[in-house]
């Protein structure tokens, strides 16, 4: 079961591209994200990813509709808000950033790796950040 969150006021900036620069290897990725969330499966694509700037990731969320969507319990609820929020991130200039999705026992939601290298986790449905996440059962990205 998925939870329903209320939808904030979005504030739209001006379009902007990443300040990230930072690499990480997969290697030190994978060590920080299972150090992060011991017992996790963790699934990732690339050879390298770039460390997220926060203030890059917050400036994209304020542009992003994903969190306008209408949340339809089993038809589109968590899992696909959390898809869709990566799938925004998957385009030229943001599909390098260390951003992913997470899932606990029973919520999907996205995560990014910050250039102070910890793991933080976005709800897809409101666009809240944070760095508190207990249960993480798998990491994509």
């Amino acid at each position: 079961m998925c939870f329903k969150f209320n939808k904030p006021v979005v504030v739209e900036p001006e379009n902007t591209f990443p300040q990230s620069t930072e690499i990480i290897e997969l290697a030190d990725l994978h060590t920080l994200l299972m150090a992060a969330a011991p017992g996790a499966t963790i699934h990732m694509a690339d050879k390298w990813k770039y460390l997220c700037n926060y203030d890059d990731v917050a400036l994209f969320l304020a542009q992003d509709q994903t969190n306008k969507a209408e949340y339809v319990a089993e038809e589109h609820d968590c899992d696909d808000f959390s898809f869709r929020l990566k799938g925004q991130f998957s385009i030229p200039g943001w599909s390098g950033l260390a951003l992913g999705i997470c899932w606990t026992d029973n919520h999907a939601l996205n995560c990014f790796v910050d250039e102070a290298e910890k793991l933080m986790f976005i709800e897809p449905q409101n666009d809240t950040i944070t760095d508190v996440l207990p249960n993480i059962r798998m990491i994509i990205m």
